[in-house]
């Protein structure tokens, strides 16, 4: 593959040193969000980003010159897009309403030919577009409503969208959900129910059979992929103790086996085929993901190890090809690149550089994200990330900052805007994967069930003491930072270590943990009730014991708050609660309360206001002799 290395390395020299990114760099919108090949591989779909909409073009290969594009207007935004065949595809959108900041999704399609005829709104959940069938799409509708379920049906629907659709076959269960071999033939259908049990099925001659129940086995299994000879399943499986694991099912016998695992840490992702019709390995590691393929013979393995081996150091992965394998489309990122896309010539190796998503960051002026290893104080081994700038030779202040969910969410290794801002500030950054966190198994999960305040929160001190004692880290200045539980957690910390931290920020952070059973949406619904149950409990002194507003008379740090009034997830109650316990200490606090924004902030104007916010905010709290720029 010489010439793939010889390419890739002379689009790696031509990027030229440069400054360390400013905010505006960080927060400036892609050139381009994602590419996609067509399946005859004449034509690219690429999404734009623009001031006010995002919108999708068309471009054909022979002559770089689009053909087609989707504008969904002032305040609109295609989020995805697929291709149904070689001359046709889908596009996913959303749009902001009236006085809300954040986009919701209309709940339908938008299909477009490649020279911009043929424009159809369509309804329903497409679940494959059938890649082998130039005419069809597999759908899921819900057919009938019971109470607060829905009975599903596989149907196959025209590509314009035309006529009646098909019927297939039925969902196993209330809810269901299905999974197709390449053909478009079925093979699983799952659901999950309102006490959040799930049941997994498997297609054998004309019926469902069950192949797995939660409330039996303890763990949940996810179909993912059927092999390219439509012999195997593939599922993604817990356990109950240990990392999740890979298995291969027989589709005739129901045989089960393990195809990928390891004893640390769950697949970090799949790996799949060139036509994206099977999986053929998984990604692992902390750091660089290396795959393990299930079969190191498969005829687009070696495709793929050279590719690890051009691109070390970063992550590429071929994101979709044309019918015939000759041409695809390769997207590489990393903890310093936040994306290129390539065209490979697979016959030759021959390798073009496209684009770059944001050409304007330097590799060379980002911060690497490093790897580390920890044991809690009870012997726990622990796992995260840290990040130290580049600039200058002097220890650096500390910003630990805690991952929302918090349970089945870690930390990942790739390209973060906010820990490159940090860095490129002169920060270091400390992410811990604490107990709760995903990417270890349910059981490393579970164990973070009802320590909101307890053991997820002695992780995090633990790992800032330990971050603390690292060589380019000054210990006298340090600072938490969090959002959604990693805002609870950040308040809990500054609660429960008075003097490890300087100081706090906490955005959208649920502080009085009560509250929770009353303001939110997530216990308006049964599913979400049980979900609080479980992972928050229900012994109301606990809860207030664990509450950062019940305990405001204790925090000797500086504070920030910052919550948007229309979040329905963590209600502004929370806010307004750790605002009046705070002023009732006589402990002051900065905040930033923009009313249209909601569970994160999504209009330019409050994300760079936020950011601002809490760069000014460290600088006058971590580095007293910088005057904070805005």
């Amino acid at each position: 593959m010489k010439h793939l290395y010889v390419a890739a390395l002379a689009a790696a020299c031509s990027m030229a040193q440069a400054a360390p990114p400013t905010l505006d760099d960080l927060l400036r919108r892609p050139q381009y969000e994602s590419m996609s090949l067509s399946p005859s591989g004449e034509y690219v779909a690429t999404r734009v980003p623009l001031d006010d909409r995002t919108v999708l073009a068309i471009v054909r290969r022979a002559d770089m010159k689009v053909t087609a594009s989707v504008d969904p207007g002032h305040e609109g935004f295609v989020d995805s897009s697929f291709w149904v065949s070689d001359t046709r595809l889908y596009a996913e959108w959303s749009m902001r309403l009236g006085n809300r900041a954040q986009p919701y999704s209309m709940g339908e399609l938008y299909s477009i030919d490649v020279d911009g005829r043929n424009r159809r709104s369509l309804y329903g959940s497409v679940i494959d577009p059938l890649r082998n069938d130039q005419e069809h799409v597999l759908i899921v509708s819900c057919v009938k409503v019971l109470k607060d379920e829905c009975i599903t049906r596989l149907r196959k629907m025209r590509t314009d969208g035309r006529g009646t659709p098909e019927d297939i076959v039925d969902g196993a269960a209330p809810g269901a959900t299905f999974l197709a071999d390449r053909m478009g033939a079925p093979h699983f259908s799952w659901a999950t129910d309102n006490d959040d049990i799930q049941k997994v099925f498997m297609r054998r001659g004309d019926a469902w059979v069950a192949i797995n129940d939660e409330a039996e086995s303890g763990v949940e299994v996810i179909p993912v992929g059927v092999s390219y000879d439509r012999r195997f399943g593939y599922l993604w499986s817990e356990r109950k103790s240990g990392p999740d694991v890979i298995e291969r099912i027989d589709l005739a016998t129901g045989e089960r086996s393990i195809v990928a695992s390891d004893p640390q840490f769950g697949p970090a992702g799949l790996v799949w085929s060139f036509d994206g019709s099977e999986p053929i390995g998984a990604a692992y590691g902390v750091g660089v993901p290396v795959i393990r393929f299930f079969d190191d013979k498969h005829p687009h393995a070696v495709l793929m190890r050279d590719l690890e081996r051009t691109f070390a150091g970063e992550i590429a992965r071929v994101t979709s090809t044309s019918r015939d394998g000759r041409t695809a489309l390769v997207t590489v990122t990393g903890d310093r690149e936040p994306g290129r896309f390539y065209q490979l010539d697979t016959t030759t190796g021959d390798l073009k550089m496209l684009a770059r998503s944001r050409p304007w960051l330097d590799r060379e002026s980002l911060s690497e994200m490093r790897p580390i290893s920890l044991r809690a104080r009870d012997g726990t081994a622990l796992h995260g990330y840290l990040t130290l700038p580049k600039s200058g030779n002097a220890a650096a202040p500390l910003v630990v900052f805690p991952h929302g969910g918090p349970f089945g969410v870690e930390d990942d290794w790739g390209f973060h805007d906010d820990v490159q801002m940090l860095a490129a500030r002169g920060y270091a950054v400390l992410q811990i994967n604490f107990r709760g966190s995903g990417g270890r198994g349910r059981d490393f999960m579970e164990s973070g069930y009802r320590q909101w305040g307890g053991l997820m929160q002695d992780d995090l001190t633990d790992a800032t003491r330990w971050a603390m004692a690292q060589t380019g880290i000054d210990p006298q200045r340090v600072c938490v930072w969090g959002e959604s539980y990693g805002g609870y957690a950040a308040l809990m910390a500054v609660v429960r270590e008075p003097q490890l931290y300087r100081c706090a920020i906490g955005m959208a952070g649920p502080y009085d943990l009560p509250t929770m059973y009353r303001w939110g949406d997530v216990h308006r619904s049964i599913w979400g009730k049980g979900q609080l149950k479980t992972t928050l409990g229900e012994d109301k002194a606990a809860l207030v014991a664990n509450s950062p507003t019940r305990h405001a008379d204790r925090i000797e740090a500086a504070v920030m708050l910052v919550q948007g009034g229309r979040d329905q997830r963590v209600s502004p109650e929370h806010a307004r609660a750790m605002k009046a316990a705070l002023e009732a200490a006589g402990k002051p606090y900065e905040g930033y309360f923009p009313t249209d924004e909601s569970h994160g902030f999504f209009a330019d104007k409050s994300r760079r206001e936020y950011y601002s916010r809490v760069l000014g905010f460290l600088d006058r709290h971590l580095q007293p002799d910088r005057a904070a720029t805005r």
